[in-house]
């Protein structure tokens, strides 16, 4: 994802994004592995992006995290974009994202959702299934043979997120892309969730 030789090391912590209505939280697995809260390292990138990595015998896993510009007045937008490296066949890759207390106004669809108050409002999303399988068909973010995998691949429960993703063969990689917005409470974050990720990424690297 980029050369550490260049980057300083940071402080490590947790992938935890804040915001006006609590922690969004990340639990990842891969190839039945329960990935740490704490990277093992941490690095820090360009204006206040990070890099974060853990290492297993089965996979490396880079995390990339930071604001980047919303497009709207009035709204933070935080992007993770999680890449898995995998040494060996892994038999899953799995991402979760939830809001931690969030109120109990939230709507949602196929792969976001927005919770609101009177005061605040934010949004959590990333890519869809026909996302997912267009970028796989591309050969861009996910391998190839991922295409006609993905039927069930996004599961919305209230306030979190799962994606369940197939397996990454060795040698190969595959990247997600989730997006953490908040406003005042009548913003709407909701219409910046909606990412292209490769655009994200050069601007998190530069």
């Amino acid at each position: 994802m980029l050369d550490t030789e260049v980057l300083s090391q940071a402080p490590s912590r947790a992938l935890d994004v804040v915001t006006p209505l609590g922690d969004v939280r990340f639990a990842v697995r891969v190839a039945g592995w329960d990935v740490p809260a704490r990277p093992e390292l941490t690095w820090g990138v360009g204006a206040g992006a990070r890099l974060c990595r853990w290492r297993h015998q089965a996979v490396r896993l880079d995390v990339l995290s930071g604001t980047t510009a919303s497009g709207e007045p009035g709204v933070t937008r935080e992007t993770t974009i999680f890449r898995v490296l995998a040494r060996e066949d892994v038999s899953e890759f799995v991402v979760q994202a939830e809001l931690a207390g969030a109120p109990g106004d939230v709507r949602g669809g196929e792969s976001a959702f927005t919770a609101e108050t009177a005061e605040a409002a934010v949004s959590v999303g990333g890519p869809g299934v026909e996302e997912l399988r267009h970028c796989s068909r591309a050969g861009q973010h996910v391998p190839p043979y991922w295409s006609k995998q993905l039927a069930d691949a996004v599961e919305l429960d209230g306030a979190r997120l799962t994606w369940q993703l197939p397996g990454v063969k060795r040698g190969d990689y595959a990247e997600l892309w989730v997006s953490v917005a908040w406003s005042a409470g009548d913003g709407d974050p909701g219409r910046t969730i909606d990412i292209d990720p490769a655009r994200v990424l050069r601007e998190l690297t530069q």
